[in-house]
């Protein structure tokens, strides 16, 4: 019994003792409740919901909300986190701005975590369904129609389907120009039926070639389709008569250009343009024309070197044009490349430049270009310059294709390039160089015209560097002042050579990825 005794007192000492360290603990409860979105790929958003949302609740307080985007091909990307401040009750609101709009097809739902004060968390499920509607549908309608010319009408007819409502049906043709649709006439109130018999009356408008149907649906999404409507446009267009097939200019004076312009309806303004910058520049307009039916064209034609062509444009009262281009019957001296770029031999991409196309390639090509290139264009630390090929040789490693160098396989076969920039002040024969150039009248460019004419020496350098801190050499160049450069390029055949005159026009000095821009006259 004194056994028995003792064997209980032991056992409640012990209970007694584990009901003393007990520690009472309180769980924190936290929810996360949601509604389901539908995200439009049409309008791109939520339909009226302009975020999206989720309430949590929590008994402790919520910390931190990280929101996640879950969709089937990528991983789980972070949209939106919030700061509640240990709120009992948060609503995350999550714009629409923040879902990626072109990656949105494999969207699933949103997971957003919430951390609550004790660092335990609340995790819920935000469910997203992609809605991808179809496009209306035009149906019914003829591939050609044949337009009524006479002033009556023309029908045109079809039916236009949508699943979810249209909203608008535009009609559109090409009278001014073939292919470039103007409006004709829009529905609007088609109020959101979901088939629609169009049955439009087009009255016919001369030159159009085509009837372009564009259907709008209820979520601003577009089809359409469209009717070829063959038709002769030159009966309507203004027609140039007795004109010459070419003109020969008059190089001290003005050429006439005459003929007949006549116009179906009358005419509105007659336009001329030549090309001696290169594209079409307006010269002259004549206006007063009284929408005549036929006028008698007589312009007396002030010939601009570099020009090629003259362009006449007569306009009818309808706004339609029509357009007559004569050849200029001139053989030049020289050849003219335009704003020719290049790049230095970091960059690579237009290093080298060649006379014979006034085209150029970049490091890759060097190799096998050695024969033809007429000169490079490398940056140094003290400038970017143009650069003989045949004196490459210390460099060439720098012009580097897919971190290989240029290892020069035929030092034989280089051009000796040779450059003299052309410092204004130094010679009368200088100056009236940049007289010349000033006055667009380059053309010829051989030994007569820099050495007899104006006792300028042939270059001798094997490089003309740009520098605009310093003044100009015949080895320096600049953008302002110093910016032609007479070039001598050995021909491809190894006798002979061209000369050439390089205009620069921009320069950047960035060592390894210099630009330049420059026009470049080559002798024929």
């Amino acid at each position: 019994m004194s056994t028995l005794f003792k064997s209980l007192s032991f056992f409640f000492a012990v209970l007694l003792c584990c009901a003393s360290c007990k520690k009472t603990e309180t769980e924190s409860v936290g929810t996360l409740t949601a509604a389901e979105y539908t995200y439009n790929s049409a309008t791109r958003n939520f339909g009226a919901n302009t975020t999206v949302a989720a309430q949590i609740n929590s008994s402790t307080g919520i910390k931190s909300v990280y929101a996640y985007l879950v969709r089937n091909n990528a991983t789980d990307s972070l949209i939106a986190t919030a700061i509640p401040d240990n709120a009992a009750a948060y609503t995350l609101n999550i714009p629409t701005a923040a879902f990626p709009a072109n990656s949105m097809s494999k969207a699933t739902g949103v997971r957003v975590l919430a951390k609550q004060s004790d660092n335990s968390t609340v995790e819920g499920f935000v469910k997203i369904t992609y809605f991808n509607p179809a496009l209306p549908q035009l149906k019914d309608f003829p591939a050609q129609i044949t337009a009524n010319l006479s002033g009556g009408l023309t029908s045109i007819t079809g039916n236009i389907t949508s699943d979810y409502g249209l909203s608008q049906v535009d009609i559109y043709d090409d009278y001014q120009t073939e292919n470039v649709y103007v409006l004709v006439n829009s529905n609007t109130s088609i109020n959101g039926a979901k088939q629609f018999a169009l049955n439009y009356q087009y009255t016919y408008r001369k030159a159009a070639q085509h009837i372009k149907i564009v259907a709008k649906d209820i979520y601003g999404q577009s089809n359409q389709l469209v009717v070829a409507m063959p038709v002769d446009v030159s009966l309507f267009k203004p027609k140039f008569v007795g004109f010459a097939a070419s003109v020969t200019p008059n190089l001290t004076g003005t050429t006439p250009v005459t003929g007949t312009i006549t116009s179906v309806t009358g005419l509105k303004k007659i336009e001329i343009y030549d090309n001696y910058q290169g594209e079409y520049v307006l010269i002259s307009s004549i206006s007063s024309l009284n929408s005549s039916l036929s006028y008698s064209f007589n312009y007396n034609y002030p010939f601009r070197k570099r020009s090629t062509h003259l362009k006449i444009i007569a306009t009818d009262i309808d706004d339609l044009p029509s357009e007559l281009i004569l050849p200029l019957n001139y053989t030049y001296g020289s050849t003219l490349y335009r704003d020719v770029t290049m790049t230095a031999h970091t960059t690579g991409t237009n290093t080298i430049f060649f006379a014979e196309s006034g085209t150029t390639l970049g490091n890759c090509s060097l190799n096998a270009s050695e024969s033809t290139m007429a000169f490079l264009f490398y940056g140094t630390a003290t400038g970017p310059s143009f650069y003989s090929p045949a004196n490459a040789s210390g460099v060439a490693n720098n012009f580097k294709c897919n971190s290989v160098g240029w290892t020069i396989a035929n030092a034989a076969v280089l051009r000796a390039t040779k450059f003299r920039v052309l410092v204004p002040g130094a010679s009368t024969g200088i100056d009236n160089v940049y007289a010349q150039y000033a006055a667009n009248n380059i053309d010829v460019i051989d030994e007569a015209f820099f050495l007899t004419a104006n006792n300028i020496a042939a270059p001798g350098g094997s490089s003309a560097r740009f520098d605009a801190s310093v003044a100009a050499t015949t080895a320096i160049f600049n953008t302002t002042t110093a910016n032609l450069i007479y070039v001598r390029i050995p021909d491809v055949s190894g006798t002979g050579f061209k000369n050439a005159l390089i205009r620069v026009k921009e320069a950047t000095s960035t060592t390894g990825t210099s630009t330049i821009k420059f026009d470049i006259y080559i002798q024929k």
